[in-house]
């Protein structure tokens, strides 16, 4: 408390009746450590000059070097130094007081370290350099200062960019503020960085190169100086994505349409088979599908699975995203590799207007998939009674068959849907398909032979297995 407080009368006092010099608190600071936090030259000068270890370490490993240079006290700082204050000392996360100054964007201390010959190359325990630190802060004079003392430009770091550093929120005993994620590019720092030669095409473990990280976080400006100097738009991430594929998949449409001027393939195929429209239309971006379109982004695509685009629009019923996809020629009846169109999905989603939509768009509503199922069928099996409803006022055909049913055998389930009158059927699909059929046709519902039994299955027979 007399540390903390400056009275250094109280502490000379104690210090006359023997008070332990390096007694810690639970966080293991010692007197030292909290003269240094606030600043307190004498009463730090009175502990050093009474025996205070000068590398003592709290429990993160930080001593009051560390502390000193993370409060901007260069009296303090000096001090320790000329007391035998380790320049080199590394925290449990392999800070040096260097690092924790950059970070900070203390320069006077961060030039005085260097001229004491403090590393600007040391790593801690993420391989990010002093360099790193004061970049990510974005300051500015304190990166130029590391670059003109032999900063390692290029020098890589074990984290990716999209977890944000918590090394010093870890690592020093009291809070400290980190930068927003709304702070992350930081245009003139990267034009300095580059200015000194930093590659933009390095890329993270992930395979993110700084463009993949200006288009993700929208920053047209930084994405531009990228540019400007080479980027490679090329550059695909380990999942096989451009940076035209992440500004797709995060909505930043300045950004896409920044790359598309600059040559970026509107079409280009990730590993999966996946366009930036697939990842534009899965994240539901209207405004970056409408850009991808007229400049080149195919409806048509296939993913590695057979989807076009539609097809996943279909699927999560993003009716205006499908209305531009079928306005710039997608097909209400493309199919995947297992046969399945966006009509299939709709329905089987239960998504009436969507439904609605592709058929008036000439989607076949009688197509089947490779098992042979119908969008009807895929209905009966959920049980949705509006899109049953749709399907049928555009005429399909309600006793479609289907090439295999592996449930359990259909003509155990066609007696079980007839064996019961319909006015008992309790299920509202059942009832709906009950209806559309003609019951005094000898064979209602195309009357099963045992060997039939084992391949085909109709809607209602579905319906009524499932209990739906």
């Amino acid at each position: 408390m007399a540390a903390q407080g400056d009275h250094l009368d109280c502490v000379r006092l104690l210090l006359q009746y023997n008070a332990e010099i390096d007694d810690i608190t639970l966080d293991h600071l010692t007197p030292l450590h909290v003269a240094a936090h606030c600043g307190h030259h004498r009463v730090a000068k009175v502990l050093l000059d009474k025996g205070a270890k000068p590398n003592s370490r709290a429990l993160n490993g930080f001593t009051p070097l560390h502390i000193a240079c993370k409060k901007n006290h260069i009296r303090v700082m000096e001090l320790l130094l000329k007391t035998g204050a380790s320049i080199d000392a590394v925290t449990e996360s392999g800070l040096t007081p260097l690092h924790v100054a950059s970070f900070m964007g203390h320069l006077p201390i961060v030039k005085s370290l260097v001229q004491r010959e403090a590393s600007p190359n040391v790593s801690n325990v993420k391989v990010e350099t002093p360099l790193h630190m004061a970049a990510r802060a974005g300051h500015m004079e304190v990166a130029k200062y590391l670059l003109q003392n032999k900063a390692k430009v290029n020098a890589k770091a074990k984290s990716q960019y999209q977890k944000r550093s918590n090394f010093l929120k870890k690592g020093l005993p009291v809070k400290i503020k980190m930068p927003p994620r709304s702070r992350i590019g930081h245009t003139n720092m990267v034009k300095l960085l580059l200015e000194n030669n930093a590659n933009p095409n390095l890329a993270t473990t992930a395979g993110h190169t700084p463009l993949h990280i200006a288009a993700r976080e929208g920053h047209v400006e930084t994405a531009l100086a990228l540019l400007e100097k080479e980027a490679s738009q090329a550059c695909m991430t380990k999942k096989g994505f451009t940076a035209l594929h992440v500004a797709a998949k995060y909505g930043k449409v300045r950004v896409a349409q920044l790359l598309l001027e600059h040559g970026a393939h509107p079409d280009a195929a990730g590993k999966s088979g996946l366009t930036p429209l697939h990842v534009a239309v899965h994240h539901n971006h209207l405004d970056v599908v409408k850009l991808l379109l007229p400049r080149g982004g195919s409806p048509h695509s296939l993913a590695w699975n057979g989807y076009t685009p539609l097809h996943i629009a279909a699927k999560q019923n993003q009716m205006e995203v499908a209305r531009s996809l079928l306005q710039y020629g997608g097909s209400a009846n493309a199919e995947s590799v297992q046969g399945v169109t966006p009509l299939h999905l709709a329905a089987q989603e239960g998504h009436a207007d969507m439904v609605a939509l592709l058929l008036s768009k000439q989607a076949n509503g009688n197509l089947g998939n490779k098992s042979g199922l119908t969008p009807l069928h895929l209905v009966a099996q959920e049980g949705h009674v509006p899109v049953a409803d749709v399907l049928i006022k555009h005429g399909v055909t309600v006793d479609a068959t289907t090439r295999a049913y592996p449930l359990r055998p259909p003509s155990l389930v066609h007696l079980r849907s007839f064996d019961t009158p319909r006015t008992q059927w309790p299920i509202p699909v059942c009832h709906f398909l009950g209806a559309a059929v003609e019951f005094e046709d000898p064979k209602p519902m195309g009357s099963l032979s045992s060997g039939e039994s084992k391949k085909l299955a109709r809607p209602l027979i579905l319906c009524s297995e499932r209990n739906v």
